[in-house]
């Protein structure tokens, strides 16, 4: 009997198409997965949506059924062909051929796609900062994603959990083992669902508490003042600024707690004491 693998694997004939670990390409193969990860969009006629990563338009057939207007990102050739072939009959769907790093994105409410996992950082960080959205629904390896619902105190809470979580609130809504997918992946995949935080703590300059993430969070098994006197020591400042920041936050942290458990809100503080820093000269300004 013919399986939906068996057809990925024909189609990928068809249009030359050869997976490869350098794009991260992994094909879905269970057209009920793709559907119970497009039902979490909660679509409508309405809703502008971006896939990236198209592929052989699994998700994008699923995505067009349901939304007013679907605008496809893909960066392989004979993927694109593929795609044209697929969606020829729905008048809703826009493909576009480039790197989903670079090219424009169009302007839309939500976004799905089951991301080339070679780029899930990178193009995790432009959907955050560069598109106004509603909602996302975005598969990633399960690693990477444990990472990005990370909670404080937890083993995967790092660097990648605080810069995320600073924008969106990250929840899991399904598993999906590596057996749905061809070429099968080592590894198992996770979909979250990513809303914009409304409320909640903001730092004062976005590019200052981004900036202090990556510099003490290399250390993330270390107690903060002993981070802090680190990143100091490698910005040519004195190790003493640690403790005199760690007074400003009046008792908030006594510089003994271990990065992996400081909640966002308290990181807030400590970049808004960062940024008086650069205010009153004491730390360069590294936004010139």
């Amino acid at each position: 009997m013919s399986t939906l693998s068996d057809d990925i694997r024909g189609l990928l004939k068809r249009y030359k198409v050869q997976p490869t670990k350098k794009r991260g390409q992994s094909f879905l193969t269970n057209y009920a997965v793709a559907k119970e990860i497009v039902d979490f969009a909660e679509l409508n006629k309405q809703d502008r949506v971006l896939e990236i990563g198209g592929g052989l338009g699994v998700l994008t057939q699923q995505i067009a059924e349901k939304a007013g207007e679907v605008h496809v990102v893909e960066i392989d050739a004979n993927l694109v062909r593929a795609l044209c072939d697929k969606v020829r009959d729905y008048n809703n769907v826009n493909i576009i051929e480039g790197d989903a790093l670079t090219v424009d994105l169009p302007k839309v409410n939500k976004i799905v796609s089951n991301l080339p996992y070679s780029i899930s950082s990178e193009i995790t960080f432009r959907i955050l900062q560069e598109l106004e959205y509603e909602m996302a629904v975005l598969m990633y390896q399960k690693e990477f994603a444990s990472r990005l619902i990370a909670a404080p105190g937890t083993p995967e809470y790092s660097r990648l959990s605080i810069n995320v979580q600073y924008y969106a609130r990250v929840e899991e809504v399904l598993e999906v083992p590596a057996e749905m997918f061809y070429p099968v992946p080592v590894v198992d995949s996770v979909v979250v669902r990513m809303v914009p935080r409304s409320a909640g703590p903001i730092a004062r300059d976005h590019s200052v508490f981004h900036w202090m993430i990556a510099g003490i969070y290399p250390y993330p098994n270390k107690n903060l003042r002993r981070a802090l006197r680190i990143w100091f020591r490698n910005l040519g400042l004195e190790r003493t600024l640690a403790d005199d920041a760690l007074k400003r936050l009046d008792g908030l942290l006594s510089g003994e707690e271990r990065l992996r458990s400081i909640s966002l809100v308290t990181l807030v503080s400590l970049a808004d004491v960062i940024l008086e820093f650069i205010e009153s000269g004491a730390i360069a300004d590294p936004r010139v």
